[in-house]
């Protein structure tokens, strides 16, 4: 089950219905003339103090008050590292939570209609978690559970059809798990989205490229208002998480909301998009199979 690359949360390092193929349609774009003829208070800060000014604004919500073309000078203003910074300090505050989020892949060359809605428990370090493929999407009832201190390489639970009145242990890469997702159990949480960002970013800056996003757009999705942060790459998975990446992010909350890939062809390789995210600190039950509230 791998999910890949998100962005910019530093720790609710940060997932959905499926939009047609090809690239989305984006609504409320602001021209890019206003924006930068707008000044900001970022302008000359290095980027630490930018990444510290981003998150007092979030936090307060006075990044949410302001207009379209405020809010894209902003994101215009800041240097290449400043939002990855930002989010590496966020994510940190994060390290055990429980989000919903709805998922679609393309598959074996086939794009997957239904999203699959999940709720997930997340710890990370150790890295453990638990989850349940909720009713309405694709797979419901299954459920996983994994925990690296026991075994590293496998999770434990059942995966629909006949194994679905079956717990067993199953291996991350196999072909079971692969069969439903490009991703393993282990890219679950936003930081496996994060580190995909930073990833993705050192390569760029190898390269002698920028890591910034190529475009910043208003948009609106699913009737929330957020900005759409567009990077193009020079090249597709897996040198790259892949050719195209948009997040979401929606304003009024420090996570990302919505993350979209696409191939050098122009397909959507997937669409996460995170619905709620709440931070929590769990008992040991959380992540054992014997815990009643779960189906094992």
């Amino acid at each position: 089950m791998k999910l890949r690359r998100l962005a910019a949360i530093t720790g609710a390092v940060i997932g959905l219905l499926a939009a047609p193929l090809g690239y989305p349609p984006v609504a409320m774009a602001q021209p890019a003339s206003a924006a930068a003829a707008t000044g900001t208070a970022y302008d000359g800060l290095p980027s630490a103090q930018q990444a510290a000014l981003f998150s007092r604004q979030v936090a307060s919500g006075e990044l949410a008050r302001l207009s379209d073309a405020q809010v894209l000078a902003v994101f215009q203003a800041l240097q290449p590292d400043a939002l990855l910074k930002w989010a590496r300090a966020e994510m940190n505050r994060y390290p055990e939570y429980e989000y919903w989020m709805s998922r679609q892949e393309r598959l074996n060359g086939q794009w997957q209609e239904q999203p699959a809605k999940m709720q997930i428990r997340y710890r990370h370090a150790p890295r453990q978690l638990y989850a349940k493929w909720l009713p309405g999407g694709a797979q419901a009832g299954q459920e996983i559970l994994y925990d690296e201190t026991r075994r590293k390489d496998e999770m434990y639970g059942h995966l629909g059809g006949v194994l679905g009145f079956t717990s067993m242990w199953i291996a991350l890469d196999g072909s079971l798990a692969r069969s439903q997702s490009n991703h393993t159990v282990r890219d679950l949480g936003f930081q496996y989205v994060l580190s995909m960002l930073e990833r993705d970013a050192k390569s760029l800056r190898a390269a002698g490229l920028s890591e910034k996003y190529g475009k910043a757009e208003i948009v609106q999705e699913q009737g929330v208002r957020m900005v759409a942060l567009t990077w193009d790459l020079p090249a597709g998975a897996p040198q790259y998480y892949a050719k195209r990446v948009q997040l979401m992010l929606d304003l009024k909350h420090p996570y990302i909301r919505v993350e979209t890939a696409w191939d050098a062809d122009g397909n959507m390789v997937e669409k996460i998009v995170f619905d709620k995210l709440v931070r929590k600190t769990f008992e040991a039950s959380a992540f054992d199979p014997a815990n009643p509230e779960y189906r094992f």
